[in-house]
């Protein structure tokens, strides 16, 4: 009778901490611990990979089946452990990490945001191994493995999205559509580089690389590109001697002349919509280019399930897209070429919003009088945007009064 309890009260605490824990992290990555070996390419790293890098594209245009697993403010410990505890489940042929945060010396770094990283990796040894490796207090350990310890009193807290989890149809990437324009950042030279290579980022980073060569699979290391202190820049050029030591490639696309500083930002650190086209198309060459990579598109039964993830993934961006409601953050979604838009404006677009106007090639400027026949009524605002699909539907028609939408 006792040993009935015991797993009738397992199970019952089981189902309520699934109720009662953040959704984010499931959110995220439930989808590949539902099937880890889909994946040939697996993206690991900080906030910059996360925000910079869309796999689905990748299967767009490539034919790449990948995964984005990089999570907000993971160190290279952190990360570290994420692969480790995805490798008792799989392999992939090709790892792409960034090694931003390599000069840091410590082992994690927010306390909330390493939830995100690891709330849904399934118990495992390494799983055990990690938290262990990364928390050296019991109840942190605890606090870790068993999150209802924590998150037991949400109780009050709890809406919709705890019963019914939308996981996201972007293979684990997120996506950023503010501006910031960072025109006057300058990059210091290559030659310019850090002689602490014994922290704790660089510790772990070895460790990657050597259980990637163990294993025979392949590492591509990048710094991607933000607005970083000449501290970091130094120990990002660093990364450039142990690269060659470990005969691993490296791209630090800092100095490729990738992006453009004034519109390809959303903040300080990490990259826009527009910017992250152009990691994602970049990335996806050089794989295809250096490696011998599978194009699934050419494979009936991946690329039926794989059209399906797609459309599903169009569909989330396009309800993102309606909910937007601000002029600026909205024409960033209008960068895809499935979408032809006519566009009423009442003043030419200044500063910030005529960049990102200059980026896009698909609107067709239209009169006041061609807008309201479109709309089939007066437009009550200063801008109004028409949204055609590939077939000539209208996905979206909002109107805008002061960058506001009504």
């Amino acid at each position: 009778m006792s040993l009935c309890f015991v797993l009738l009260l397992g199970v019952v605490l089981q189902a309520a901490s699934d109720i009662l824990c953040m959704k984010e992290s499931t959110e995220k990555y439930s989808e590949f611990w539902e099937n880890p070996g889909e994946y040939d390419v697996w993206f690991l790293g900080n906030s910059h990979m996360y925000d910079s890098i869309y796999p689905m594209e990748l299967w767009d245009k490539y034919g790449i089946r990948s995964y984005n697993l990089a999570a907000s403010l993971s160190g290279i410990p952190q990360t570290y452990w994420t692969m480790m505890c995805a490798l008792e489940y799989s392999e992939p042929k090709i790892i792409v990490l960034d090694v931003y945060k390599v000069h840091q010396n410590k082992k994690y770094q927010g306390e909330k945001k390493v939830h995100l990283g690891m709330d849904s990796i399934p118990l495992s040894v390494n799983k055990i191994r990690g938290r262990c490796d990364l928390f050296g207090t019991q109840e942190k350990r605890f606090e870790y493995l068993y999150n209802f310890s924590i998150y037991h009193n949400r109780w009050e807290e709890l809406e919709e999205g705890d019963f019914h989890v939308q996981i996201s149809a972007a293979k684990g990437a997120r996506t950023l559509n503010g501006i910031k324009d960072f025109s006057n950042y300058r990059v210091i030279s290559k030659e310019c580089r850090s002689k602490r290579t014994d922290t704790v980022g660089f510790c772990y980073l070895k460790k990657i690389i050597e259980e990637c060569r163990k294993r025979d699979i392949k590492l591509v290391l990048t710094a991607i590109p933000f607005r970083s202190k000449k501290k970091e820049q130094e120990a990002l050029n660093a990364v450039t001697e142990l690269a060659r030591e470990y005969e691993v490639p490296y791209l630090n696309m800092a100095y490729d002349d990738l992006l453009d500083y004034g519109v390809d930002f959303a903040n300080k650190g990490h990259v826009n919509m527009f910017g992250a086209k152009k990691m994602t198309h970049y990335i996806g060459d050089y794989l295809t280019e250096h490696y011998d990579l599978t194009d699934y598109r050419d494979y009936d039964e991946v690329s039926e399930k794989w059209a399906e993830d797609y459309a599903r993934y169009q569909n989330q961006k396009l309800e993102r897209m309606r909910q937007t409601d601000k002029a600026g953050r909205y024409v960033q979604w209008l960068s895809d070429e499935r979408y032809t838009c006519y566009l009423y404006r009442e003043k030419k677009p200044e500063g910030l919003l005529a960049k990102e106007f200059a980026q896009l090639n698909n609107i067709t400027l239209i009169s006041k009088e061609e807008a309201e026949g479109r709309l089939g009524g007066e437009i009550k605002g200063d801008c109004a945007f028409f949204v055609e699909n590939e077939k000539g539907e209208v996905v979206d028609a909002p109107v805008f009064r002061k960058g506001k939408r009504q």
